[in-house]
């Protein structure tokens, strides 16, 4: 695949992404606003959702060249070659997807107070 068709490919791929990234651009500015309230907790947010946004991008990237970079022409033989290299892919996409969701998560419970429990105060 030549160089022009791979870069369509890659901004066809961004294009479809487009709504969770504007997604996560504005979790991104709420979390920001927040800031003042809660500054630990805007913080590991703002990394979480920023990591996100990253992660969309980076695999679009990532997908696109990197299996013509590892893969130089796939035939029957290379066939356990193609699979591992996809399972490689997979395995540090789902590794960066649970890190980034994981300091969300994290952010979620953070600095909560044991006076208010199940919504009253004790």
């Amino acid at each position: 695949m030549d160089t022009s068709q791979k870069l369509f490919e890659l901004l066809k791929s961004l294009a479809e992404q487009l709504p969770s990234l504007l997604t996560l651009l504005a979790c991104m500015v709420f979390a920001a606003s927040r800031w003042k309230r809660h500054p630990r907790v805007s913080l590991v947010a703002l990394i979480g959702l920023a990591l996100l946004f990253l992660h969309g991008i980076a695999f679009a990237i990532i997908y696109n060249w990197m299996p013509d970079l590892l893969i130089p022409m796939p035939t029957l033989a290379d066939a356990q070659w193609v699979r591992r290299v996809y399972l490689g892919l997979g395995l540090f996409y789902n590794t960066a997807l649970a890190v980034a969701f994981a300091l969300l998560l994290v952010s979620i419970f953070m600095q909560r107070s044991s006076a208010t429990r199940y919504g009253s105060p004790a």
